[in-house]
């Protein structure tokens, strides 16, 4: 059988933590039951990351910043309203295609897992979203509000929806995406 490559072995240990969390809760993680359930030998955890805070945060981080770069995949669009619609549904594509990994992003962002420097990585890619609503306000687009405002209105619907249908594990037909997306669109849009 030949050997994982130190890639494929990384995966296998991401999945493990993602899989662990998702089903017996962030405070349960443990090296050794990520590394049952990657089946590798407990040394290997050691070789990917220092330490069980370290190995939830950097897996937290990857999986943060492939939503980031899914979401946002497409600024270059001149259209406010196209881009904003495009990230709803980018966003919806990762959950849809990717459910445990979703969850694993709810579950973290509330356990504080972060170093200052991951924090400020994080709290780029929420400025990133904020400043496409900027966009959206300046070029008359949006409601002249709040950008923190906007980005409640616009984000918790969609992570409520997702959460329900991730949980629940039904998917969400595109035809209620579109509902609920045109229904937000109202309250943010600047066309009343």
């Amino acid at each position: 059988m030949p050997r994982s490559t130190k890639e494929q072995t990384g995966k296998k240990l991401r999945d493990a933590v993602v899989a662990e969390a998702v089903e017996n809760g962030i405070g349960t993680v443990g090296v050794s039951a990520v590394v049952a359930r990657a089946k590798v030998s407990a040394g290997t955890v050691y070789v990917h990351y220092q330490n069980k805070d370290d190995m939830l945060a950097r897996v937290y981080m990857d999986l943060k910043a492939e939503l980031h770069a899914r979401i946002t995949d497409g600024l270059e669009t001149t259209n406010t309203t196209e881009l904003i619609r495009e990230m709803w549904f980018n966003m919806f594509a990762f959950v849809s295609e990717r459910p445990r990994d979703f969850l694993f992003l709810e579950y973290c962002s509330t356990a504080k897992l972060l170093n200052p420097d991951q924090q400020r990585v994080v709290d780029g890619y929420t400025e990133d979203i904020g400043d496409v609503l900027q966009r959206g306000i300046d070029d008359g687009t949006l409601a002249p509000l709040d950008r923190r405002l906007l980005t409640l209105m616009l984000i918790a619907p969609a992570e409520r929806l997702a959460r329900r249908a991730v949980l629940s594990g039904e998917n969400i037909p595109t035809e209620t995406i579109e509902q609920i997306f045109d229904r937000v669109w109202l309250s943010i849009s600047n066309s009343a």
